[in-house]
């Protein structure tokens, strides 16, 4: 088995350097991203780093500036663009007239409850499939390369909200038009809020619940401030371009430099999910400690949100068509498509750094021609 696995990323090397040049020497990359280096954000960029340095034999320096030291959050797609960095985490949602297509897919958000398979899904999408999403990349002088999403998100707060009785009238943050759509739904008050506002809006009533990941019972301190968890299966944050590249410093690099880059943004993206998920067990293991109750939706709620969730598809289509994007439907059936191709390929290997790192260098960025892609 161990043998068998060794090839396969021998195979997915040898059909990435279908043609190779001689490396440059003293590449250096700067990458940019907005949280703390122990942050998922933070840990896949790490990887990244560690990995290409390896792999480039310190041929190509990386160097991350970790926590808006390089670049606020909202000024990495310009930075990037501009080439301040040369690489960075592009929040698609912080300049939306940019990126009609991430945020048309950050609109499917429910759809498809594996966090990992949408990320691995939306890889293939973007770099293989979805014209509209490269072509929105490229006019702020940017490649898109791999899909990204957060845990999923549930009902954090006071009392229970696991039935259409209990969450009617409540308060919930919500995160985005998605989420509010969802609330009124559910006959539920959406309230506009930054995550880092949420603790002070349960704490003072003006939220009765937060529509947001298990994790942040522990990394936002919820867990002093509520007393159920209702999960509540409400879909993740997936409008954001992990590893947006500067296309020139894309074209700067070798066949050679540029394989070993997109080994290092597979690995830092599959990291990133990986410490997602951890610390989504660390927030559930310490909300159980405190006494924190979790419920599963009754049959009536879980049916509601499959009701939701496919008619909400319906309208996004159409409303995303009339903004202009004439091919919304075929994009969104592809995604759909390429949920169900990578939901049994991730998930018996769900949380395998190297299995899925290699799945994504064999599905997808070995069939990517080295020589052209990116460059024209």
């Amino acid at each position: 088995m161990k043998r068998a696995f060794a090839l396969s990323l021998a195979l997915a090397a040898a059909a990435l350097a279908s043609a190779v040049s001689p490396a440059k020497a003293g590449t250096e990359l700067k990458g940019a991203h907005y949280l703390a280096p122990t942050h998922p954000l933070g840990v896949g960029y790490e990887v990244f780093k560690e990995l290409v340095e390896r792999e480039s034999k310190g041929d190509i320096n990386v160097r991350i500036f970790a926590g808006e030291s390089l670049l606020p959050a909202k000024a990495i797609s310009d930075g990037v663009r501009d080439g301040v960095a040369d690489f960075g985490t592009v929040t698609m949602s912080y300049s939306p007239s940019y990126y009609n297509y991430g945020l048309m897919l950050g609109d499917l958000a429910m759809f498809g409850p594996n966090d990992t398979v949408a990320a691995v899904a939306q890889t293939e999408l973007f770099t293989m499939h979805c014209k509209g999403c490269q072509m929105d990349a490229r006019k702020q002088n940017q490649l898109i390369f791999v899909g990204f999403s957060t845990p999923q998100y549930v009902l954090v707060g006071k009392g229970a909200m696991n039935t259409l009785e209990t969450i009617k009238g409540k308060k919930l943050r919500a995160g985005g038009p998605l989420w509010a759509r969802f609330a009124a739904h559910v006959g539920a008050v959406a309230v506009n809020i930054p995550s880092s506002e949420i603790y002070e809006g349960l704490s003072r009533g003006i939220l009765d619940a937060a529509m947001y990941a298990r994790g942040g019972l522990k990394t936002h301190g919820l867990a002093d401030v509520s007393d159920t968890v209702s999960e509540v299966p409400l879909g993740s944050f997936r409008a954001q371009n992990y590893f947006s590249f500067n296309i020139e410093s894309w074209k700067s690099l070798t066949a050679d430099q540029r394989k070993i880059v997109l080994h290092g943004i597979a690995a830092g993206a599959i990291a990133n999910r990986i410490a997602y998920d951890k610390g989504e067990q660390d927030g559930v293991n310490l909300g159980k400690e405190k006494g924190i109750k979790f419920l599963q939706p009754d049959a009536a709620m879980a049916k509601s949100i499959e009701e939701f969730v496919e008619k909400d598809a319906i309208e996004t289509v159409k409303n995303w068509e009339a903004k202009g994007l004439k091919d919304a439907g075929e994009v969104i059936a592809k995604y759909k498509e390429l949920y169900k191709k990578y939901e049994p390929l991730v998930t018996p290997i769900q949380n395998d750094q190297d299995k899925l790192t290699a799945l994504i260098m064999e599905q997808i960025f070995s069939k990517l021609d080295l020589n052209t892609y990116g460059l024209k």
